[in-house]
Formats: structure tokens, C-alpha cells, sequence
């Protein structure tokens, strides 16, 4: 089987997708935590994702103590280039939420490193409230 294919393959499942392009939008390295938390999927699927994507090498690993960082493979080709080029032209809106909750979620690193787990109560909380200001704003728009 062609990598081009198990390229296409991989990132033709939607979670995938949007894992990938998130990543490649934001251009920083990120604990599975944090992204399963800002794609309010489970850990191990997350893991899972990731592993299939560096597969193909379109993500790179970094190991951080007992944690492991993922971020976007630079070192590419001109195919994989003009790959990440039509992901970027994914229009936000597509990923908008996934985006500001992993934002939020960047944000609650203490000394660069991911101190809340999976489920942690505490950044439930953070969703939730969130949840309720957006549905404040629609109610308040006449939504």
C-alpha cells in the first residue's frame, strides 16, 4: 500500500481531520490530554488518532519527562506541503469550538506542562460555563 494512500485514508475519517488540522493550524505541540479535551474525546481514541497520523509521519513525538508532546511534522515533501496547504484552507468556522477550547485548555499548563488529566473535574466545570455563556449570548440575540 502507497503512503499516499494511507495518507489519504488516515485523514479521511472526520476526527482525524479535524485533530490533524487543528494541529496544523496551531502550530504548537500538545499532550493528549489537551487534545482530547479540546475534541471532548476519550484519551485512548485520541492516542489512538495520533499514532495513525505518525504512522504516515504527518506528526512528531516529543518526550517531556513522563509526558509526550505532538506536534506537526515540518520535515516534509512538496506532496505533504501542498496537503497541509489545503487543510489550512479549512475555513475556522469548521473547527471553531475545538479551537477555543484547546486554547483554554493550552492555558491551564502550569510551567509548560499539563497538570489537569483527562476528565478532570475541574475542566468540566470550564466547558460547562462556557456552554452557558454561549447560550446566554443566543438568548440575549434573540436565538
Amino acid at each position: 500500500m502507497s503512503n499516499y494512500y494511507k495518507i489519504f485514508k488516515i485523514l479521511s475519517e472526520e476526527k482525524r481531520l479535524k485533530l490533524f488540522t487543528i494541529l496544523l493550524k496551531l502550530k504548537d505541540d500538545y499532550y493528549v490530554c489537551e487534545i482530547a479535551d479540546a475534541l471532548e474525546e476519550p484519551h485512548y481514541n485520541v492516542s489512538k488518532y495520533l499514532n495513525e497520523l505518525k504512522s504516515v509521519d504527518l506528526v512528531k513525538e516529543k518526550k517531556v519527562g513522563r509526558g509526550v508532546l505532538y506536534s506537526i511534522n515540518d520535515s516534509v515533501d512538496d506532496f505533504i506541503i501542498k496537503i497541509y496547504n489545503a487543510l489550512l484552507s479549512i475555513p475556522d468556522d469548521y473547527l471553531k469550538e475545538n479551537i477555543k477550547l484547546l486554547k483554554i485548555r493550552l492555558s491551564l499548563r502550569e510551567n509548560n506542562k499539563c497538570v489537569i488529566g483527562v476528565n478532570n473535574t475541574k475542566w468540566k466545570e470550564i466547558v460547562s460555563k462556557i456552554r452557558s455563556t454561549e447560550r446566554e449570548k443566543l438568548k440575549f440575540k434573540g436565538g
